[in-house]
């Protein structure tokens, strides 16, 4: 087998665009796609504020036109460009992104911005005899695959450098603003197959180097919980000793400033404030609900150098409740949704156990491996959603309707609308269930023509 498509290993890159500014390009507002299959011209727009609905018959293109947005938003120009089609434009709140072919079949990637003189890039597609394995039609999935072992673990070598080594070539070649698109546009694909397993590395208990695991999707996801509560318990830790080192320096310096004369009303409305935040947490599981019951009444609220040293305390303790802030905008919605889904059982974060599932009739623990299908699906899509996601970033969601009853299919556009509000994300929906629409035709876009 030659390497002779392949770029030697010492070709220069191309200068740096670094004079292309990192902007985003806003939330995509139209799709439109000529020829797809060499059939098939869509063009979608989305809505604004609630979810885009795609429906059609089998191949029409539904989960294929999300695919092919997450391509272009991660760069993944070697799946796109095994894509057929003429053209794909993506029109943005402040920029128009439009792919197309050139003769010889290679894509020409332009963006336009008002103000700013078009881009234009083109990409040249790889040989196909870089991809004689067989390979899946998404190489991220492949290259996944290279990982495990292989009864033919030499050729996969061979061939995953080649892959690797065209693949660097191509990014050494690509410029910065075409680089910079995943930066402007995010998107997360949440596709039909998230129940599959995952792989998770952690560090060897003994030794040097990483064990790899396959567990759950579930597990991974209770895991990164686990962990992101653990994260910014450290974090809270850190702020609470960093805070108390120097408290009473603090109170002298609030006693004699003009802190020592902020109003007992002020005192009590703050620690009001500071409780109900403290409510909060303890219901998210974040801290322990015994630190809710502290009261004020009792102190000596006439005397100035006590109100100032309750009002450093104050300030002290909304510092360090506010490390939890960026986990519990997530944490609270999350739960909420699973126990208003959830029959019959409960969610919680324990401090020895962690995120916890049990019975609400017994008490028993249930592990997260034994929920019905549609649990799992609720919970690794809410995860996903509201854990995996940033603010602007479009969801897009390979036929939700997985496993789930049909009353959740019912509420399901009403659950994304309320993570939309939390997250700051907005969807895109491929479906073939009436359910799911639930009457609402204003968001659906059918394929079918």
């Amino acid at each position: 087998m030659t390497d002779d498509f392949l770029p030697p290993r010492d070709t220069p890159p191309p200068a740096n665009d670094a004079s292309t500014p990192r902007m985003p390009f806003g939330q995509l507002r139209r799709y439109a796609v000529r020829r797809l299959f060499g059939t098939y011209n869509h063009d979608i727009p989305l809505d604004e504020l609630e979810p885009t609905i795609l429906t059609g018959a089998n191949g029409t293109g539904k989960s294929t036109i999300l695919r092919s947005i997450s391509w272009i938003s991660k760069g993944d120009w070697v799946s796109l460009s095994r894509l057929e089609f003429d053209q794909i434009r993506l029109d943005f709140e402040g920029a128009q992104l439009t792919v197309g072919r050139s003769r010889g079949g290679s894509l020409t990637v332009r963006l336009d911005r008002p103000t700013v003189k078009p881009k234009v890039w083109e990409y040249s597609s790889p040989p196909e005899a870089l991809f004689q394995l067989q390979l899946p039609h998404d190489e991220s999935e492949w290259l996944f695959e290279l990982d495990l072992d292989s009864r033919e673990q030499s050729k996969w070598a061979h061939q995953k450098e080649r892959v690797y080594r065209y693949l660097a070539h191509q990014e050494e070649k690509t410029p910065a603003w075409v680089s910079r698109v995943t930066d402007s546009f995010p998107t997360l694909l949440v596709s039909d197959q998230r129940l599959a397993p995952e792989r998770q590395t952690r560090p060897k208990k003994r030794g040097s180097g990483d064990t790899v695991e396959v567990v759950t999707a579930i597990e991974a996801a209770v895991s990164h919980i686990n962990n992101e509560v653990q994260r910014f318990k450290s974090l809270y830790g850190t702020a609470s000793q960093n805070l108390d080192r120097d408290f009473p320096r603090r109170v002298f310096s609030a006693i004699s400033s003009q802190r020592a004369y902020e109003s007992r009303s002020n005192i009590t409305q703050r620690f009001a404030a500071v409780q109900d935040l403290r409510a909060s947490l303890a219901a998210t599981g974040l801290i322990d609900a015994d630190e809710v019951d502290e009261s004020i009444a009792d102190l000596p609220l006439e005397n100035p150098d006590s109100l100032a040293l309750i009002s450093t305390y104050l300030s002290d303790t909304q510092q360090k409740l506010s490390t939890f802030e960026p986990l519990r905008r997530r944490l609270e919605p999350f739960m909420a949704f699973l126990r208003r889904h959830y029959r019959d059982k409960k969610v919680s974060i324990d401090a020895q156990q962690g995120f916890r599932i049990y019975s609400s009739r017994t008490g028993e623990d249930i592990n997260p491996v034994h929920l019905s299908s549609g649990e799992q699906q609720m919970f690794i899509l809410s995860h996903k959603l509201l854990f995996e996601s940033s603010r602007g970033t479009l969801v897009m969601i390979d036929e939700p309707e997985l496993s789930l009853h049909v009353l959740w299919q019912s509420t399901f556009i009403d659950d994304l609308v309320e993570i939309s509000e939390v997250s700051g994300t907005y969807f895109m929906l491929a479906t073939h269930s009436p359910a799911l629409i639930a009457g609402r035709t204003d968001l659906r876009r059918s394929l079918d023509g």
